[in-house]
Formats: C-alpha cells, sequence, structure tokens
C-alpha cells in the first residue's frame, strides 16, 4: 500500500497497527476481509526450524545418498561444456570472417549494400553466439554454485549425530534456501537440496 502511493517514510508495520485499530470499523461493517500478516517471533521460528531440520534429516544416510547423486548430477557438466567450446570455436571464425570481410571491402571496390548485408549478417551470426555462450556460462555457474551449496549441507549433516536440540546460526546459512511465511502462520522451509518441510 505504502508503495502504491509513494509513501517511503512510513513504516510497513505502522500501517500494519492501523489497519489492525480500526478493522471493525472501516472493514468488518463494509463486508471487507482483511488478513493481517502472521507475526511470528524469532524464536518460534528457530523452534518450528529445528523441527523441520530434524524431520528432514531423520533418515540422514538415505538423504546423504540423494545428496550426493543431486551433486554428481549438478557437477555433470559435460553437454554445457561440449556447446560451450563449439560456441567459442564459433565467435572465433565468424570473427575471422569479420575481419576478411572489412579487409576486403577496404581494399576492393565493392558494391555497399552487398557489403553490409554480409557484414551484418556476420555480426547477428556472432551475437547470437555470444548470446547463447553467455546463458550456457551463467548455467554453468549456477549449476556449480548449487552443487557447492549441497556440498556444505551435507558437510553440515555430516557433523550432527541425534537429533539437533539449540539453533544454531551457521547451520541455518548453511542449509536453508528460503523460508515462506502463510497466512494462516506457517513456514515453509526450502532447503538447498530443494527439499521442502512446512510447520
Amino acid at each position: 500500500m505504502l508503495a502504491a502511493i509513494g509513501d517511503n517514510a512510513t513504516p510497513p508495520n505502522t500501517v500494519t497497527k492501523l489497519l489492525n485499530r480500526f478493522d471493525y470499523d472501516c472493514f468488518y461493517k463494509k463486508d471487507i476481509i482483511y488478513h493481517p500478516t502472521p507475526h511470528l517471533t524469532e524464536e518460534e521460528i528457530k523452534a518450528r526450524f529445528l523441527d523441520a531440520f530434524n524431520a528432514l534429516v531423520s533418515d540422514k544416510e538415505r538423504l546423504l545418498d540423494e545428496c550426493r547423486t543431486m551433486q554428481a548430477a549438478l557437477t555433470d557438466t559435460g553437454s554445457l561444456d561440449s556447446e560451450i567450446a563449439a560456441l567459442l570455436s564459433e565467435m572465433e571464425v565468424v570473427a575471422e570472417l569479420t575481419k576478411r570481410c572489412i579487409e576486403e571491402n577496404s581494399t576492393t571496390a565493392q558494391d555497399q549494400a552487398t557489403y553490409l548485408e554480409r557484414y551484418n549478417g556476420l555480426a547477428e551470426r556472432y551475437e547470437t553466439a555470444k548470446v547463447r555462450l553467455e546463458k550456457l556460462q551463467a548455467a554453468k555457474a549456477q549449476r556449480e554454485a548449487k552443487a557447492e551449496d549441497i556440498g556444505g549441507f551435507m558437510f553440515e549433516l555430516a557433523e550432527y549425530g541425534e537429533s539437533l536440540t539449540e539453533f544454531d546460526d551457521r547451520l541455518w546459512l548453511t542449509v536453508i534456501d528460503t523460508v515462506t511465511v502463510h497466512r494462516d502462520g506457517q513456514l515453509t522451509f526450502k532447503f538447498q537440496t530443494g527439499h521442502e518441510m512446512l510447520e
């Protein structure tokens, strides 16, 4: 709401407090249903994280096997590497053809429309290969980063024996990808492995 009216100064919790205060007069009497975001304390979130983590790792060996399989699949970048190498080679060839095209135009009288058509075709071919190369390199980097995250998860998992009873900041930072707060106050913990636990 604040963003919609261009107000950058008012803290969002101030609006929430006002909405709660005037809920009956402003909403209920006019048949407007308002669902405030549930308020969760840090301690509640930590406790639910412990429950989610312990539930996830209840079958530690199976989970470690799944992680090894995922990590192996992510680090197998052979097909990406082959396509990257082919694109680099393609770009080299096109760069050389473009250089020759320019040299020919500077030393030999040519129809400029034909020259420009040829030059633009080579430039477009090079740009297409470059865009594809950048996408593949980004995909490879993303896969390698995810594999590293899973490796960190596996390392942390190996460190913990029985069920976890105390919250650990380092563990949280290593194993959690995202946490989603639902309207009913439930939390979905998404771990670096892709597993999701609803608490």
